[in-house]
């Protein structure tokens, strides 16, 4: 064949080959359409694939022959049970050679000694030519001739040219094949992860969207595909900040969010918004960027931190209740000792002096005077343990009352009566005033009694010697109201909310000293709700303070 009959159909040849790689991911299949296409070209009647076996790397036939191998039975069975390490037959020669070789004859050629006599005699003339990459070899491609023919060189530099550019082609065709496993590897792995993943082109538009995808928003891949991503899955009100830091990317490669951590809001396909962590990388292939994205759902996450940190405000609330109430704790045994210390320090004391002292030696006034002391001390005792226990029966459970009708006048003069009865004669002038035309109550008598005259007692406390106490009851709507108003110290603004507390004393009453636990004021607003009204207090300090307890009327027929 002409030299340059020969470059043209080595063109073709490279030209098949490459179009083989292209369109062939099997190897097989692809070694053996390259064993065809360059036996076609040299125009020898049979052909071989020699493959390497085993880490080793020892050449064994691949069961692969182009041409008529049925005329060639010998060479065939020899073949096949032939393995010829690097180095060793003419296959291997031609591997660690790194070019073809050319057997004019295979009789007594030593680098056919795998092959008897009779395959010798149906086959004389070989040509063996290595397909090698930078990984070793990939195939060894060898022809026979039923004649003896000499070496033409011209061919073999023909061939070791396309033994080069074949052993590149297959090491592209190698790579490829490795990339597009891995490729197909990742996918599978995206495509089974359990977060979602979100892939879109340089346009924005949707391109990958696995199952978990699917399942995270409520949109199938087919729904997803070509969507654009930020009309799809981001809030509106993120979507023009999302946009301007896509396209602040592509004018200038940097970005404040790829490739870090984020925490941000998603949307599902019916509108619903949830909390996603995420992770966006950018890739360039070809000239054209790719924006990725895997997402894991934290709602579950955000509940649990959200209840972490509802149990530590919690718990600081408790702290601070268990603090508080240790406190009130402290005051309440420093006050009860107190209240309960001194009217027993005065009846030891009388009482010491009338049993010690001779009747002609005390006048019978000052007795008097001293037994009178004994009783109201005793008086103040037994109201203290009363009030104490009352407190305690009520705790965590509603004051039982005993309704009956009784009229707004009759609880307000026993209450007089009862706080006159409890202090000097005197000492505070009441003013009671009630307003004409006022409805029977269908009260406890005996409780309205008892907090009408704790507010009084209270109002007396707090007031100076001499001035007076104004009680006024009114009517308003389908209620009554009773206020005790004084022109006493007062209360301060952050102090008053507390005034109803149980033990609470302000600073101003433990400052002077004055007598009471705190408890008066709580029992009576007790005794209020319990007949489902209110007790409400307002103050001006240095000018008094008005209690007033509001009942409800008793409906028509009641």
């Amino acid at each position: 064949m002409p030299d340059q009959e020969r470059e043209e159909s080595l063109v073709t040849l490279l030209e098949d080959i490459t179009a083989i790689f292209d369109i062939t991911e099997d190897p097989r299949s692809a070694a053996q359409a390259m064993l065809h296409a360059v036996r076609k070209m040299i125009g020898w009647p049979l052909g071989h694939l020699w493959v390497p076996d085993g880490p080793e790397g020892a050449l064994v036939s691949s069961g692969v022959w182009a041409g008529s191998i049925e005329h060639f039975p010998h060479l065939r069975e020899a073949t096949a049970q032939a393995s010829l390490p690097v180095g060793t037959g003419a296959a291997g020669q031609a591997v660690a050679a790194g070019r073809p070789l050319w057997s004019r004859d295979l009789t007594g050629d030593p680098l056919f000694a795998h092959v008897h006599d009779d395959a010798a005699v149906e086959a004389r003339a070989a040509l063996t030519v290595p397909v090698t990459t930078g990984d070793g070899v990939a195939v060894v491609l060898e022809f026979f001739c039923p004649e003896v023919l000499a070496p033409d060189e011209p061919l073999l530099r023909i061939l070791a040219s396309l033994s080069r550019q074949m052993g590149r082609m297959a090491e592209h065709w190698l790579a490829r094949q490795e990339t597009r496993t891995v490729r197909r590897q990742l996918e599978q792995v995206i495509e089974t992860s359990v977060e979602a993943f979100v892939s879109t082109d340089a346009d924005e538009r949707i391109i990958g969207w696995n199952a978990a995808a699917e399942r995270m928003f409520g949109l199938s891949r087919r729904e997803a595909l070509g969507r654009i991503m930020s009309h799809t899955i981001v809030p509106v009100r993120y979507r023009a900040l999302y946009r301007q830091e896509r396209e602040n990317f592509l004018a200038t490669g940097r970005s404040s969010t790829l490739g870090r951590r984020l925490q941000v809001a998603a949307i599902r396909a019916d509108g619903s918004e949830f909390p996603v962590e995420t992770v966006i990388w950018a890739t360039r292939e070809a000239g054209v960027w790719t924006f990725n994205a895997f997402l894991h759902d934290i709602t579950d996450r955000r509940r649990a931190e959200q209840a972490l940190r509802q149990a530590y405000t919690q718990e600081q609330a408790t702290v601070a209740r268990l603090e508080e109430l240790d406190h009130a704790k402290s005051v309440f045994i420093d006050t009860i000792g107190y209240e309960l210390s001194t009217p027993l320090a005065g009846i030891l004391g009388y009482l010491e002096i009338l049993t010690t002292t001779d009747d002609e030696a005390l006048p019978a006034e000052r007795r008097v005077r001293m037994m009178r002391a004994v009783t109201d001390n005793a008086v103040r005792l037994q109201k203290l343990i009363e009030d104490v226990l009352t407190v305690n029966a009520t705790i965590g459970r509603s004051r039982e009352i005993t309704p009956a009708p009784t009229t707004v006048q009759e609880v307000i003069a026993e209450a007089v009566r009862k706080a006159e009865s409890e202090t000097r004669s005197g000492e505070h002038p009441v003013r009671a005033r009630v307003d004409a035309g006022l409805p029977t109550l269908h009260a406890d008598h005996g409780l309205l009694v008892r907090a009408v005259s704790a507010l009084l007692s209270n109002a007396g406390k707090f007031s100076a010697t001499g001035t007076p106490i104004t009680v006024h009851a009114s009517h308003s709507g389908d209620a009554v109201a009773i206020a005790v108003s004084d022109s006493g110290m007062g209360i301060s603004a952050d102090e008053l909310p507390h005034v109803f507390d149980r033990f609470y004393r302000t600073a101003a009453a433990r400052q002077a000293a004055i007598q009471g636990i705190g408890l008066g004021l709580a029992i009576a607003k007790d005794i209020a709700e319990a007949h489902g009204g209110t007790l409400t207090a307002g103050s001006v300090p240095g000018e008094g303070s008005t209690f007033t307890l509001t009942l409800p009327c008793p409906r028509s027929g009641t």
